[in-house]
């Protein structure tokens, strides 16, 4: 899925020795380009490497910036270019070297540049204007915030109108710049704790026509051609290995995006698909997984985590960061789920991505479990646009609390939640009549209320398969 060209066989070695002590498990080629140092020669040696079911890292020193920049700008978009900030790669320190690696292989999935002729972004790399301000950071994600819904919530926050599907670049420690073209218009911060976002409007002028879906569809087609095309290579590889293909399904958007992909990738007699239900789902991720499920021609296996019932029936404490035993109960009912599926050899396919944390940034889009079971991450490079457009571009919804304004989607009573979920739960009269009618949802606010400071939030917490082997 993602191999690295270097210039000369020394800086492969460099390379090699990088990957070996920080990504042992990544299956990444290293190439070289014998050497040569002019941009026609370059060309042709990178030509003869490339494919198009392939990202490749076009990693070079100092020295050779400025060749490298004209090739930043003439290279198609499954090659990313990063120059190295010292004379050579191999005089870079293994440490500095494999951070360098991180922030190159992020450029796949923040990549968003501002399209003159479609009026919107487009998310793949030298596809338009760069947008301001913008920098490519291995912690950084970015994402649509689509539907009405979501604009009506992030306007009532600045207090202001704004454009259609708002770009949001998501930093550090609930930092989030917003873009409604070129320019940066607003900020927007989200505390873990509490019930209220806050955010800063620049009073910049923006078209508020700008970024229709129509148009980010057409203006992106080409580059989400080019990502399903690579995921899918990688997931054919193993078609013939596997006897039975199972999909964990939350019904969130990367799940959603990985079902997708696997139903194209792999015969549909071996695919198997499973639904973990905790008991405290938001009805409306019941409703579309089953919705989907139809169009889709697909049965879903059903397991049942029992949180609710450890809550009402065992008096459990309400799940916090420091007592997870929810996720303890969801993992269990996928294992289980997972080992009544099986038959022969098993292939895993998860929605993992990088930009979810650090962690989940260095481990191997292929994880081995054990020699009859596998792990793999299709999505392993997209950004949340990324998956949005992708699920849109496939003919499908996204699940309705994205429209709604959601980032991500877990269970009605998770400790995860921000403060950003919990103002469109306690705002939007529609999610807020129909959560109040659970027992536990009140419960869980008056939970919230009560808490003088509430759990740092966890970056890498999950309630999915994810957790299982990693």
């Amino acid at each position: 899925m993602l191999d690295v060209i270097v210039r000369s066989l020394r800086d492969a070695d460099a390379v090699k020795a990088m990957l070996k002590t920080f990504y042992p498990d990544w299956e990444v080629r290293v190439y070289t380009l014998h050497g040569v140092r002019k941009y026609d020669e370059m060309v042709d040696e990178i030509n003869s490497l490339v494919e198009n079911d392939h990202f490749y890292i076009l990693m070079l020193g100092r020295q050779d910036q400025g060749v490298a920049l004209k090739l930043d700008k003439s290279l198609p978009p499954n090659i990313a270019v990063h120059i190295v900030p010292r004379s050579k790669i191999r005089n870079t320190r293994i440490e500095h070297l494999a951070y360098e690696f991180s922030i190159a292989k992020s450029k796949f999935r923040l990549a968003v540049n501002w399209s003159s002729r479609y009026n919107s972004f487009v998310f793949g790399l030298r596809q338009g204007v760069v947008l301001e301000d913008y920098e490519f950071n291995p912690a950084y994600d970015v994402f649509l915030g689509i539907g009405e819904g979501f604009r009506k919530i992030l306007e009532k926050i600045l207090r202001v109108n704004i454009c259609n599907n708002p770009l949001l670049v998501r930093k550090f420690s609930g930092e989030h710049d917003i873009y409604c073209g070129v320019k940066k218009i607003a900020k927007l911060s989200i505390p873990d704790e509490g019930f209220k976002p806050s955010g800063k409007y620049f009073n910049r002028e923006f078209d508020p026509g700008t970024n229709r879906i129509e148009n980010l569809l057409k203006a992106n087609n080409e580059i989400l051609k080019m990502y399903e095309e690579i995921s899918l290579s990688f997931l054919k590889k193993y078609s013939d290995w596997a006897d039975t293909i199972i999909i964990p399904w939350s019904g969130g958007k990367d799940s959603t995006a990985s079902l997708l992909l696997a139903l194209k990738a792999f015969p549909r007699d071996k695919i198997k698909v499973l639904f973990s239900d905790t008991g405290t789902e938001f009805p409306w991720t019941i409703g579309y997984v089953e919705e989907l499920a139809d169009k889709l021609g697909i049965e879903i296996y059903r397991v049942y985590a029992g949180v609710d019932k450890g809550l009402l029936k065992e008096k459990l404490p309400m799940p916090t960061h420091d007592n997870r035993w929810c996720t303890a109960r969801k993992i269990a009912s996928i294992t289980k789920g997972i080992a009544r599926l099986s038959e022969g050899k098993t292939l895993i396919v998860t929605g993992d991505r990088d930009a979810e944390s650090k962690r989940r940034s260095i481990r191997s889009p292929v994880r081995r479990v054990d020699s009859e079971t596998m792990i793999v991450s299709p999505l392993k490079f997209w950004s949340a646009a990324h998956v949005q457009l992708y699920i849109l571009w496939s003919g499908y919804r996204l699940n309705p609390l994205y429209e709604m304004g959601f980032y991500r989607i877990g269970c009605y009573i998770c400790p995860a939640l921000r403060s950003w979920e919990l103002y469109i739960m306690t705002n939007d009269p529609l999610i807020s009549t129909t959560l109040n009618k659970y027992e536990l949802y009140r419960k869980f606010l008056k939970h919230r209320l009560k808490m003088k400071h509430h759990e740092a939030f966890i970056e890498d917490f999950s309630c999915d398969i994810l957790s299982i082997y990693g």
